[in-house]
């Protein structure tokens, strides 16, 4: 007999994580934009603007790990050019798309295909992952209806 369900261990609390990750990582992005267009004159300074620029990829990266971002910021570095158009908030725009397509992926992906065995001493169930990948868990049929019992 096979039975398909779809399994979300830990799928809220990894959907609240991102959006926090992107809310922050676009707040960043919008404030450091807003303040090279509205401080021009201050960020416009060689230095001065490398590093509050240096900072914000940084901080941008630490968010959201993404080396493409950080190499789309670094149109920042150009002078004139990355003072003129929004680099961080497109980047980051550009990073939640993607990571939420990943997940959207993911997410379609994670239906499990249930096989039931029996054995002269006890029902085992196999879970087989459809995405491809070798994950196989062993339960005993008991605490498999359990827990299907408890969602």
């Amino acid at each position: 007999m096979k039975l398909t369900e779809s399994s979300q261990p830990h799928h809220d609390d990894s959907e609240f994580s991102f959006a926090v990750r992107a809310a922050s990582a676009l707040g960043i992005s919008v404030i450091a934009d807003g303040l090279d267009y509205i401080g021009a004159p201050i960020f416009a300074l060689p230095f001065v603007g490398d590093i509050a620029d240096l900072i914000v990829i940084g901080l941008l990266y630490r968010i959201t790990k993404s080396k493409r971002s950080v190499f789309i910021n670094a149109i920042e570095l150009i002078p004139f050019i990355g003072d003129f158009i929004p680099t961080y908030t497109i980047s980051t725009l550009m990073w939640i798309l993607r990571e939420s397509h990943k997940r959207n992926q993911s997410h379609h992906s994670r239906h499990e295909t249930i096989i039931l065995r029996s054995k002269p001493s006890s029902t085992e169930i196999m879970v087989w992952n459809q995405a491809g990948t070798d994950k196989r868990e062993r339960e005993s049929l008991g605490t498999r209806i359990k827990r299907a019992f408890a969602t």
